[in-house]
């Protein structure tokens, strides 16, 4: 293919870099890329759909490269954020946040550009600047984008006094807001902020509604499916045993650069990830989100589906070839250089997959009372990938079906790959923990792990203020106050 590529102008290389796109072809369409990247033909706006494929790819060089273009092409404020946020996106949050500040300054009353920036801040642990900037959004005299998405930043920033004048003022916003159809996300992300505001100040009825009437709001646009969830973990306990990966080919893969941070979100994996960061041999690591664009050629996680993807003239070769995408996109994200956390959301689902293709690599999955989880994750307001937080019948069940994947698993896999760790230990006795985790990843001991909280880097997870913090237990136990609404997860859970 190499030399057919050299007699390909550039159009024609994006042209059938679609086409391997749709082919699930992942190698041919960033080459075809690339290839059209070299040629530098003059696609103008076009340049920005280049980049953007070259993004869910995962080729992270490449998409930003096609954004520049973009961004010469068409020099407006919409595609200076979004090259902004790409750069948020591909790990270079402190780049992204000077191109924030520069188009503020250009347009210093431009709500968009501003919150991003303020986001950027608090990633970057600089909570003043982004609780100035956030103020900034939200005496502007008209926030086309929302002032309710300043407050909620605002408030997973700050903790809320009895009298707070804050509290007053997002009741009197989402008074305005109201309940028509067209206003639904702005009322969604204000109740998450009033819900976080009450539950600091012990109003433990209003904010338990807030959150309930957030949920509730968004379950009623979503598709998610328990019953269909529950049948793909069925298909996985049921058929990716031992036997099974005996019979799949082999990866001949011996990098254990990765280490992939297992569990369900709030469990305590992005502490997990900010100590291991804390090593020096450890460059850094994120929700990277690479491993399934590598796997693009494998059409799903089930064993059938993981069959139905090995006929063909390359069958044999497709772990191999997915482990060398997946360790280059990880180059392309963090650089070369030392070992690096994947905490990526939802890899349990696929971890058969993982192995076989990474065998020497190791995992760390996070355990924690299930109650805790539950009510952290219904009081959180997730983007996009986890709708079973919308009900707390869809959490329960979604929970019970994360504690089977998690005994097959720790049975199916080698002892030596997977470290189960228990969140509320890892609290109790953190030096034992710190050093079992290490010594499962193979890194010697480094005292500086232990301040952890003081390690200087982006956290883009919603976790992001509590890693900058020493360890508190009090986290663990906030779910009881709160222990009789939670009944309709305890039912689901326990199969009631």
């Amino acid at each position: 293919m190499t030399d057919a590529l050299q007699t390909l102008d550039g159009a024609q290389a994006v042209n059938l870099a679609v086409q391997a796109f749709q082919a699930r072809d992942r190698d041919a369409c960033a080459a075809l890329l690339a290839r059209a990247i070299r040629a530098d033909p003059p696609l103008g706006a076009k340049w920005g759909a280049v980049s953007r494929m070259a993004a869910t790819i995962g080729e992270a060089t490449l998409a930003l490269i096609a954004a520049r273009r973009h961004l010469a092409a068409v020099p407006t404020a919409e595609t200076q954020l979004a090259y902004a946020q790409l750069l948020q996106q591909t790990g270079r949050t402190a780049e992204g946040r000077d191109q924030a500040a520069a188009l503020v300054r250009q347009r210093p009353n431009d709500p968009a550009a501003l919150h991003f920036l303020a986001t950027a801040q608090v990633q970057l642990g600089l909570s003043e600047e982004a609780e100035a900037i956030l103020r900034r959004i939200m005496a502007l005299p008209s926030v086309a984008f929302g002032a309710e998405n300043a407050w909620h930043v605002l408030a997973d920033m700050k903790t809320f006094a009895e009298a707070d004048p804050d509290v007053a003022a997002m009741e009197a916003l989402l008074a305005r807001i109201g309940t028509g159809a067209e206003r639904r996300e702005s009322r969604i992300v204000l109740l998450y902020a009033l819900g976080k505001a009450y539950d600091d100040q012990g109003r433990i009825d209003d904010a338990f509604a807030a959150f309930d009437e957030a949920a509730r709001l968004q379950k009623a646009t979503s598709d998610y499916d328990a019953d269909l969830a529950d049948r793909f973990v069925d298909a996985v306990v049921g058929g990716w045993d031992r036997d099974f990966m005996a019979r799949l080919p082999a990866s001949d893969c011996t990098s254990d650069r990765p280490i992939f941070v297992l569990g369900l979100p709030r469990s305590g994996t992005t502490l997990v990830e900010q100590i291991l960061v804390s090593h020096s041999e450890v460059t850094d690591g994120a929700e990277a989100n690479l491993f399934r664009p590598a796997a693009m050629a494998v059409g799903g996680y089930t064993p059938d589906e993981m069959l139905a993807s090995l006929p063909g003239p390359n069958g044999a070769a497709l772990p191999s070839r997915v482990a060398r995408a997946y360790l280059h996109l990880l180059d392309e994200r963090f650089g070369k250089a030392g070992r690096v956390v994947d905490k990526t959301l939802n890899q349990t689902r696929m971890l058969g997959l993982i192995h076989q293709c990474l065998p020497q690599a190791k995992f760390v999955w996070l355990r924690r009372h299930p109650a805790g989880i539950a009510w952290s994750c219904f009081r959180t307001r997730f983007a996009k990938g986890v709708d079973w937080t919308r009900s707390l019948t869809d959490i329960g069940r979604h929970f019970r079906g994360e504690d089977r994947l998690w005994a097959h698993w720790t049975a199916v896999l080698p002892p030596e790959t997977l470290l189960t760790v228990p969140y509320e230990e890892l609290v109790a006795e953190p030096d034992l923990w710190m050093r079992r985790i290490l010594d499962h990843v193979g890194l010697p001991w480094e005292d500086q792990v232990r301040d952890f909280h003081k390690t200087d880097r982006a956290v883009t997870t919603a976790s992001f203020a509590q890693v900058r913090k020493p360890l508190y237990s009090k986290s663990a136990t906030a779910w009881k106050r709160y222990e009789e609404k939670l009944a309709p997860f305890f039912a689901a859970y326990e199969g009631r």
